[in-house]
């Protein structure tokens, strides 16, 4: 496969995984919702991106595109008919517009993820890995964290453990979250010792 060819699947992926983020929120399953509401996973994204580019460069811009465009395909879902909204462009602009907070935080961490998944690619580079993987392991803990520091209910984005009113299903959802993570610091040691030797 050419490289433009990579880049629109993964342009096209970074679309559906936006889309079905937003749709799994919008589901009854305490589980399914905690997945959705999930944030590490979104800097797996640019990291994947960028670990399919030769290029540092072309490694940064791709992941700063699927980060925004992941964001653009939430949003589009947020105001389309599969929630029974009636779209029309203003809809759609004032629901991209209340994302702010994703998109300037997807300006840094789109092309800094690209970047390390470039760096993980090309160079085996193990700490790239280990910031992929880091903030999946984490997350979990740092919600419990946030919650016994009081700190749970930041501006508008909760951060808590358990979340208020799902139940076992999203402790599952944030327990599967924690394992994934070990999975990746797994794999991330298996390639720094293999590329030692």
């Amino acid at each position: 496969m050419g490289r433009k060819a990579t880049a629109v699947t993964i342009l096209i992926g970074a679309a559906a995984f936006g889309a079905i983020d937003q749709y799994l929120g919008a589901q009854y399953s305490p589980f399914l919702i905690e997945v959705s509401g999930l944030s590490a996973p979104w800097l797996l994204l640019p990291f994947l991106a960028g670990a399919s580019q030769p290029a540092a460069h072309p490694a940064a811009l791709l992941g700063l595109a699927t980060t925004w465009l992941a964001v653009a395909a939430y949003s589009f879902m947020t105001a389309s008919p599969m929630e029974g909204v009636h779209l029309t462009p203003q809809m759609y602009l004032d629901t991209l517009a209340r994302q702010w907070p994703w998109l300037a935080g997807g300006l840094v961490t789109g092309p800094l993820y690209g970047w390390l998944g470039h760096r993980f690619r090309v160079r085996r580079f193990w700490a790239a890995g280990l910031l992929a993987a880091l903030p999946v392991l984490l997350e979990p803990g740092g919600r419990w964290l946030t919650t016994h520091c009081g700190l749970d209910r930041l501006a508008r984005w909760e951060f808590s453990w358990p979340p208020s009113g799902l139940g076992q299903g999203a402790v599952t959802a944030m327990l599967a979250e924690a394992c994934l993570g070990l999975l990746l610091m797994a794999v991330t040691a298996a390639v720094a010792l293999r590329s030692t030797r």
